[in-house]
């Protein structure tokens, strides 16, 4: 039975926005256009026939489409340059320009001092809103709560027909709601306000639009916040706030494509743009790039050395580079500038976090909720952190408070009810994990693990020298949808499966549609991939760099370098598109092809193959101390290695150049090297031939002189036969094949143009057709074709048992295929290798743990070869399984009295 989803699951996978929607990806708006056209209605009011010139000009600043002309009026000219974040534009020195929009700009820049002074004996509401604002940000929240008291003072709001009073009563209530912690104290109110300030006062005004989203994204209503941001843009084009906050939701789902249109927009609006230069930052940050950061903050705050969003970044980047003393200096420095604020420490601990240095991340976030005991930012994210790091009991307190000071915040909501659901959840504890599991038929999956696991634990642990010292926590998920609702915002996950370091969370291996579970996997593999991660993790801090942790993961997995992955990575070799060290970071974090990331999975871990065989396994076990120190790549690797990343990277392609030609993806002679030898070909047109290969080999040439070439040295007047970039346009007749084959009787591609000919098309499999099956398996061994034909053949003799090699190498490539292993458990079992049939079909079971034949025959082989604890697993998931069933209960007490008996 299907397990059914919590409404609540559902709308917040309805509420995660995503820049292609899956489910209609035509009609969907991306969530970053590259621009936006100014809309009809806004576009007929400025075509209106009885608008003075003058008027027709103020109304192209209000939208954004304003020419040179336009700007001549210091008014004008001043709002243009508030909407494009033109903070030390001019014209703010202007005498005319208005007091209010220079206080503005000062506000803007962290002068809070200066503004106010421009604000003093002002009495315009927008004046006093300004003062309101200014006095939260100094960390004057007292005064701040009366200056709102000044900015209501004689509005009703039910009969004002001033938009611009409206929203800013609705800015002020905010400010209310945040310094008396109580965020959603009038949220309805102040919703409710602001559509009729839209709807009723002013259809075209955008101002009253970016307020109502900058609530919405406050409260990560994503959904509402994105069309409210794109309504504003499409009345004012140059809003460079919509911009920004558009890329800040861009960052906070990874959507790095997004984000960059979105800094593109703020830098045609203005090439110095400040909003730009903290989104490129930010987003360097998440990336995980700190140098960069610091690179455009610093360039910022030689501009504006107050602004406190680029204060609070370069604090962030300072520790995100793992130097919090200096991290710990700017904050105090931000102290002095407005003691008692929480907001520089609220990035800083946010960036932390996403970087999973845990503890400092809760030092910092704790002292962020310390100052402001009930702002909710700080708070979600202290919740989240602890959520990640394992510790859901006090993720459950924070979150709860959270809920209490501010109910409309989703995200503190929905990850408040993910951990009420979890609560719920029963757990089997071993030396080294403690397993969560929802009660009912998942258990059968869980009770499967506890052996399996702590096995993998000594295999992963001793690999790195290394265990944590607090037990991991695996969350066995019961679909995908809950899965997602437990991983949703982490980066760089896997489909089934994602580590946080201290916890991992999979869902279960299972049938069914794809929106409820992604079909069937070996878990036991996917674990150990993850928990490689926990080990790699914890042993750096959660400082290793991205490529090497995922590396290191692919290469504790049992499975074997599939075909398809070897073929991949030979095309990139030949077409020189291997990833250097930095592309292969930014090819997990930001791929530009749907291949990207496959491909710096496989490369990664055919480097560290690389690293293991020429310097030894424990290489990598040092590189880890290393990075535990904090010590970047570009250093750790000539510390350990004794060679710079660049000539480890060189290095690696010219071992990489044997492996391909071991491979069999490199054959020489090239096939149309072998044409060009049976036609009358003139001399000079078969050199241009050959250096044309060369030439679109590029940078791989050099490394194949030798390699793959005929017999040749440095120096040699031996030609080189350059390999094919592709396979033969030109079909290969059946006399080519066997005449080739004649003089060259390994060739792999002759080999597989042979042995396909003889069982694919003439169906001829005799003793002659198998001897080229084995030929041609060992000329391209990484190719299943040989052992899938061979064990077929096998299996419909007389003598099956003979299929077991090729079956035990096609079982060894599939962890989602349980049939190999089904077939295998038989034929041990034929055989009485009770050991090996018992090994198969544990692992038929773990692939496919809800099919009930399975776990008869599982049970069945158990038994027979002694091992009635496993025996009584595999019945005990048939009690779940088919609870309709009453011979299962007549098995399982059964096996309990075998059990009781045999203990006697």
């Amino acid at each position: 039975m299907t397990p059914r989803f919590p409404v609540w699951i559902i709308a917040f996978l309805v509420a995660i926005p995503t820049s292609v929607s899956s489910v209609d990806a035509q009609q969907a708006p991306p969530l970053v256009p590259d621009g936006f056209d100014l809309v009809e209605p806004a576009l007929n009011a400025l075509e209106s026939e009885w608008l003075t010139e003058q008027e027709r000009s103020a109304l192209r600043v209000e939208h954004g489409i304003w020419n040179e002309a336009d700007l001549v009026d210091p008014q004008q000219a001043a709002d243009a340059a508030l909407s494009i974040w033109r903070l030390d534009d001019p014209v703010f020195e202007d005498p005319s320009v208005s007091p209010i929009k220079k206080a503005e700009a000062m506000l803007r820049r962290g002068r809070h001092d200066e503004a106010m002074a421009l604000l003093a004996g002002l009495e315009d509401r927008r004046a006093r809103l300004l003062v309101a604002v200014l006095l939260e940000r100094m960390g004057r929240f007292d005064a701040a709560d009366e200056a709102v008291d000044s900015v209501l003072l004689g509005l009703d709001t039910l009969k004002s027909e001033d938009s611009d009073d409206l929203v800013s009563a609705v800015e002020a209530m905010a400010i209310r709601g945040r310094v008396q912690g109580r965020p959603s104290r009038d949220y309805q109110a102040m919703m409710k306000l602001l559509g009729r300030a839209r709807n009723d006062l002013d259809r075209l005004g955008w101002r009253s639009r970016l307020t109502e989203a900058r609530l919405l994204v406050e409260k990560h209503n994503r959904v509402e916040g994105i069309a409210a941001l794109h309504e504003v843009l499409g009345l004012n084009p140059r809003c460079a706030e919509a911009w920004y906050l558009l890329g800040t939701i861009a960052l906070d789902i990874f959507d790095f494509d997004s984000a960059t249109r979105a800094i593109a927009a703020l830098h045609r609006l203005d090439s110095q743009n400040p909003l730009a230069a903290l989104l490129q930052a930010e987003s360097a940050l998440v990336n995980n790039d700190p140098d960069l950061a610091i690179t455009i903050l610093d360039a910022l705050l030689a501009r504006e050395d107050r602004m406190r969003e680029a204060l609070a970044l370069r604090a962030a980047a300072d520790a995100v580079a793992y130097d919090l003393e200096s991290a710990r200096r700017r904050l105090r420095e931000m102290d002095e500038l407005a003691p008692g604020t929480s907001d520089g420490w609220f990035v800083v601990g946010r960036h932390l976090a996403k970087n999973r240095q845990y503890q400092d991340a809760a030092d910092i976030l704790e002292e962020a909720v310390r100052r402001r005991e009930n702002h909710s930012p700080p708070l979600i994210e202290l919740g989240l952190l602890e959520m990640q790091s394992g510790r859901d009991d006090r993720a459950l307190d924070v979150l709860q408070k959270v809920a209490e000071v501010d109910p409309f915040n989703e995200r503190a909501t929905f990850s408040l009810r993910l951990l009420e659901e979890l609560a719920g959840f029963e757990s089997i504890d071993t030396e080294h994990f403690v397993i969560r599991y929802r009660p009912g038929e998942d258990e059968v999956v869980a009770r499967m693990m506890p052996e399996a696991l702590e096995a993998m634990h000594e295999s992963v642990s001793s690999r790195f020298g290394h265990e944590p010292a607090d037990r991991t926590v695996i969350e066995v998920m019961p679909n995908h949808q809950f899965f997602s609702v437990r991983i949703t915002g982490m980066p760089w996950i896997h489909t089934m499966a994602a580590c946080t370091g201290p916890v991992i969370a999979i869902e279960v291996p299972r049938e069914g549609p794809i929106s409820d579970h992604l079909g069937l996997f070996d878990w036991l593999e996917v674990m150990r991939h993850e928990y490689t991660h926990t080990i790699t993790l914890d042993r750096t801090r959660n400082r290793i760099p991205h490529w090497l942790t995922e590396a290191a993961s692919v290469s504790m997995e049992t499975k074997p370098r599939d075909y398809q992955t070897q073929q991949m990575l030979a095309r990139a070799f030949r077409a020189g598109e291997l990833f250097d060290m930095e592309e292969i970071n930014w090819a997990f974090i930001r791929p530009r092809k749907a291949t990207d990331r496959p491909m710096a999975y496989a490369q990664g871990a055919w480097m560290v193959e690389f690293m293991n065989q020429t310097w030894g396994e424990g290489a990598l076990v040092d590189l880890l101390d290393h990075y535990f120190d904090g010590l970047p790549e570009a250093d750790a690797m000539p510390a350990v290695l004794g060679i710079s990343r660049e000539t480890f990277h060189d290095r690696f392609l010219d071992w990489a150049a044997g492996e391909v030609t071991g491979w069999g993806l490199y054959p020489t002679p090239a096939l149309d090297e072998l044409r060009l030898a049976d036609m009358e070909v003139d001399p000079d047109h078969a050199d241009a031939l050959r250096e044309a290969r060369a030439s679109r080999l590029g940078g791989v040439a050099s490394r194949l002189v030798g390699r793959v070439g005929a017999p040749s040295g440095a120096g040699s007047d031996e030609p080189v036969a350059w390999p094919a970039l592709r396979p033969p346009s030109v079909a290969l007749t059946d006399e080519q094949v066997d005449g080739w084959l004649e003089g060259h009787p390994d060739h792999p591609d002759l080999l597989e143009h042979a042995v396909r000919r003889a069982v694919d098309r003439d169906e001829r499999v005799d003793d002659g057709t198998i001897a080229m099956l084995e030929r041609y398996r060992d000329a391209r061994p990484g190719d299943p074709y040989p052992d899938r034909v061979l064990a077929r053949i096998l299996l419909e003799s007389d003598e099956p048992g003979r299929a077991v090699p090729f079956l035990t190498r096609l079982d060894a490539l599939s962890i989602k295929d349980p049939s190999y292993a089904w077939e295998l458990a038989r034929l041990h079992r034929a055989s009485g290798d009770m050991e090996s049939a018992l090994e198969s079909a544990t692992r038929m079971a773990r692939i496919d743990p809800y099919r009930a034949e399975f776990r008869e025959l599982a049970a069945a082989i158990a038994i027979e070869h002694g091992s009635l604890d496993d025996a009584r697993r595999h019945i005990e998931a048939l009690v779940l399984i088919e609870p309709d069933r009453p011979i299962h209960q007549r098995r399982l007490a059964a096996i309990t009295q075998l059990i009781e008996r045999s203990s006697k």
